[in-house]
């Protein structure tokens, strides 16, 4: 029988670059996410480009499932259940215009300093 692994002083930052230009990589987003958390890694995921849209209220929903995986807006509401993390792109929100209301709830803004340091502290990071 093989030993179970602690991994609760790990952490790992994916980040979703994608939204409904190219849903396969979105889900794979937060599938990757949603499997690294239930490893006990500390888990968020940083969307940027239009993968913002991803979390803004109402847009998962509309996208259509990928074959053979959960639909987007399943893994989200599962990732952030699970206690895992999601931050937006301030720079990017704000070029589409997009207000910070138009969220779902949970979601952290942050820029990139910010997000700069907390990947360089992360042991993983990993772009879809």
């Amino acid at each position: 029988m093989s030993e179970t692994k602690d991994y609760s002083k790990k952490s790992f930052i994916v980040v979703g670059t994608h939204g409904d230009e190219d849903v396969e990589r979105a889900t794979m987003a937060f599938a990757c996410a949603g499997a690294s958390s239930a490893l006990g890694i500390k888990t968020k995921v940083f969307l940027t480009g239009s993968g913002v849209k991803l979390v803004q209220k109402g847009f998962a929903e509309k996208l259509k499932s990928v074959e053979g995986m959960a639909p987007v807006k399943q893994m989200i509401d599962a990732f952030v259940k699970s206690g895992g993390k999601v931050q937006v792109c301030i720079p990017c929100l704000e070029s589409r215009g997009i207000d910070k209301k138009a969220f779902i709830e949970g979601v952290e803004f942050i820029n990139l300093m910010d997000f700069a340091a907390e990947a360089a502290d992360a042991d993983r990071v990993f772009t879809c």
